[in-house]
């Protein structure tokens, strides 16, 4: 999210799991009105979609947030998908800000506060509205009744006759609101909340039945900030440039060196002919730019999900479910993509030991495109490897380059937003500049929307080549 953005903020959560504190901001965005966007300590960390359970990545504990957007509120727990057991608390579009203190469930050790603050609200809450009310330790009281034993009767009392007022309150509230609204469990809170008038929340419907029993709410990951996939793009496009310029010589060589049927080999719709990016290869003035181009386009046109299971740098089953779908135009609509998405989404989500903790074992499906693509590379940059540099080095470097691609491949294939490599076609046509290395662009959102213009994450890096 661009800094320029404005920021409608809707709800403050702090959740305390003793000694860690954290406070959650929910906001809204001009770009994607119907998703939350939170951030912790003024740090964007992601987007919470509507009607999905979601764990928050990078905490060490796990707390479960659930955006019911027919409600126009928020649930969470420290239990996975459990409705009854969460706390709730509806989004606001006033400016007030209100002071409740609530409970943990029982089934955590957690406790949790919350503040409410308003759409036009830009100052921090104020430090009524987000304290918590402190419980005194057993040797804190037993500090406090040495000075005296009728100080200590007086404040157990009291504490006893507290315990007792808020017990019969909260089952009476609970009573009365059971049979009216099943999911209120937490009726104390509620009752404190102001009504809201006037408000409109844009949601997309998943299904007929309501989110608490729809199979979307389980617990997916939120999507990865975009500071994260630009950064795994640029350093694939540096690994390429450091294999090319550690491991192959740029003198001249003879000509007819180069196999016109190892540069088809690479794919079909190049934007270069066969014989021009030979000519570049010969050429000691150009070869860096040509086999980096060469690794590049190998690399990256082997990521897409509808990519030739054959050649694919995804898992080869995903790759032939992928392409399935897509090719059968089973995607056609917002809603069939919001569907092939949260499948995209789920399916990593669940094979994340397999090929994310634990990739290239001796069962990954990958491991046998990888070795295609190594090799069809590597009959093209084999006449140009320096002989000073050991054969077997450069061959795994080469390899290693493009395991980091199919690593890529598939966090590009776990995302929500679909995306393509941008290879500048449109120089095809002036031959004098060549797109050595693709810009990435993210062709729909979170949503399943299109995006028009697709929005760069990462420039194209183009090259002239003579006059």
């Amino acid at each position: 999210m661009s800094g320029g953005d404005r920021r409608v903020a809707v709800v403050t959560v702090i959740v305390q799991l003793p000694p860690v504190t954290k406070e959650v901001n929910f906001f809204r965005t001009a770009d994607r009105p119907g998703a939350l966007r939170a951030t912790v300590a003024g740090s964007p960390f992601g987007t919470l979609q509507p009607d999905i359970s979601q764990t928050i990545s990078g905490w060490d504990f796990r707390v479960f947030f659930f955006y019911a957007s027919a409600e126009n509120s928020i649930r969470w727990n420290t239990v996975e998908n459990d409705p009854q057991a969460s706390q709730f608390v509806p989004l606001l579009s006033n400016g007030e800000v209100l002071p409740v203190t609530v409970a943990a469930s029982s089934t955590s050790s957690a406790t949790t506060s919350l503040s409410i603050a308003g759409p036009t609200t830009s100052a921090p809450a104020t430090p009524e509205a987000n304290s918590t009310v402190p419980v005194p330790t057993s040797q804190e009281k037993g500090a406090k009744g040495i000075s005296g034993g009728a100080l200590a009767g007086t404040a157990i009392g009291c504490l006893i006759a507290g315990i007792l007022i808020t017990g019969i309150v909260l089952w009476f509230c609970w009573g009365k609101r059971k049979g009216l609204h099943s999911r209120d469990y937490e009726a104390s809170s509620t009752a404190l909340m102001p009504q809201e008038k006037g408000f409109a929340v844009r949601s997309i419907p998943l299904g007929s039945r309501s989110p608490a029993t729809s199979p979307a709410s389980v617990a997916l990951p939120l999507p990865l900030e975009d500071k994260s996939i630009t950064s795994d793009m640029s350093k694939i496009s540096s690994s390429i440039k450091n294999h090319v310029q550690s491991y192959y010589h740029m003198s001249r060589v003879s000509p007819g060196l180069i196999d016109m049927d190892d540069i088809q080999a690479m794919g079909d719709k190049q934007p270069i002919s066969a014989s021009a990016l030979s000519a570049l290869i010969s050429n000691p003035t150009t070869r860096e730019m040509a086999l980096r181009f060469c690794i590049g386009w190998v690399a990256c046109t082997r990521m897409q999900p509808n990519e030739d299971p054959e050649t694919s740098l995804l898992p080869i089953e995903l790759a032939g479910c992928a392409r399935k779908i897509t090719d059968e135009s089973h995607v056609s609509t917002a809603r069939d993509s919001s569907m092939f998405a949260q499948w995209r989404v789920t399916t990593a989500e669940l094979l994340q030991d397999s090929y994310i903790r634990q990739p290239f074992s001796a069962s990954d499906s990958r491991n046998i495109n990888i070795q295609k693509a190594t090799l069809t590379v590597d009959n093209i940059l084999r006449p140009f490897a320096d002989s000073r540099m050991d054969s077997g080095d450069r061959k795994r470097n080469l390899e290693e380059v493009l395991k980091r691609s199919a690593l890529f491949a598939f966090t590009l294939f776990s995302q929500p937003s679909t995306w393509a490599f941008d290879w500048r076609e449109e120089l095809s046509a002036t031959p004098r500049e060549l797109c050595i290395f693709p810009a990435l662009v993210q062709v729909s959102n979170e949503n399943g929307e299109p995006v028009i213009p697709p929005r760069a994450f990462s420039e194209a890096i183009v090259r002239p080549f003579g006059a």
